[in-house]
């Protein structure tokens, strides 16, 4: 299959679009439940999770990217330990680590994040389940799957970020 930019470009978007509707609804659940500073704290992490490719481009950019990253990934921490629904963040999170990180790094980062997503869910479930492990587990596969099929290596990842490729291991 050929790996046009119009393939990458409904990948964005569906990304994209998948994370701003999981957001929504996480909003809604914690605002449902009664707890508004969560829901408000989670249209904030939107706002900053949206706000993301202004942080590329620039002089430095990896650098900044990656800030973002750790500042979308703390706030994520915490929304999912306050609300269980935010948890399911961590697909769309794992393709912007995916994204931002070398592989060696991404791997590492997909795992916490996948543990993070079973330690709030077990918190909230009053327990681990095989379900609870199994859904994160799942959702970690896929992203990283879907990240290897249409813009593994650096050449067509650059291309799609319009970039030089990053040496090896940086």
């Amino acid at each position: 299959m050929p790996r046009s930019p119009d393939v990458l470009r409904l990948l964005w978007w569906a990304v994209h679009g998948g994370s701003g509707v999981l957001l929504l609804v996480a909003v809604l659940g914690a605002a449902r439940d009664g707890h508004i500073a969560v829901a408000v704290a989670g249209l904030l992490l939107g706002v900053l999770y949206a706000a993301g490719p202004a942080f590329t481009g620039w002089v430095n950019g990896r650098r900044r990217e990656r800030a973002w990253l750790v500042v979308v990934t703390l706030g994520w921490a915490v929304l999912s330990a306050l609300a269980p629904v935010f948890a399911w963040l961590a697909f769309p999170l794992s393709l912007a680590v995916l994204y931002v990180l070398p592989l060696w790094a991404a791997m590492f980062g997909v795992a916490v994040l996948t543990c993070v997503s079973v330690a709030a869910a077990s918190l909230h479930a009053g327990g681990v389940s095989a379900v609870l492990v199994a859904g994160p587990a799942a959702q970690a596969v896929v992203a990283t799957v879907m990240w290897a099929g249409p813009i593994t290596g650096s050449r067509s990842r650059s291309r799609a970020r319009a970039r030089p490729a990053r040496p090896p291991g940086v």
